[in-house]
């Protein structure tokens, strides 16, 4: 006996919805970072929340927030190509705020948390509106068969 596990029709559809799922995490766990940094950073609060939140932010939010609208990357780990993107965007960032005389550490910060909030929501948005309809019901109840 070997247990027949149900499968789809089309099972590339399962593994469809379960990228546009692991898509819509970590775009809301970047959006609660942005979020986090913002309140923390308005408040003054210093510490060891906001340094791990900062860190957080640094090595992920704003490549997160080019990679949800940036679709060439869904082939790729949405996760460490994020981080890539996100370490270079803010290097040059700092490189040119630095070069035209305008180093402002956290008016940098809370610019790029904003902007990365506002790319989140657009990607958020655009995903949800192309996002097919996926019946996630199985085909058929599981079964155990004689094989």
């Amino acid at each position: 006996m070997s247990p027949k596990f149900p499968v789809s029709k089309a099972p590339g559809l399962a593994a469809f919805r379960r990228t546009w799922q692991c898509g819509d995490v970590l775009d809301l766990l970047a959006g609660l970072i942005a979020l986090g940094l913002i309140v923390l950073a308005s408040a003054g609060w210093s510490g060891p929340p906001r340094l791990l939140l900062t860190l957080a932010f640094t090595f992920f939010v704003p490549g997160r927030a080019i990679v949800t609208n940036w679709h060439r990357t869904a082939r790729w780990s949405e996760v460490a190509i994020s981080m890539a993107v996100s370490l270079a965007v803010l290097a040059l960032a700092a490189t040119i705020t630095l070069w035209i005389h305008l180093w402002h550490p956290v008016a940098l910060f809370q610019f790029e948390a904003w902007l990365s909030l506002v790319a989140l929501t657009i990607g958020i948005v655009r995903r949800s509106r192309h996002r097919p309809d996926i019946d996630a019901r199985p085909s058929r109840p599981w079964q155990l068969t004689d094989a």
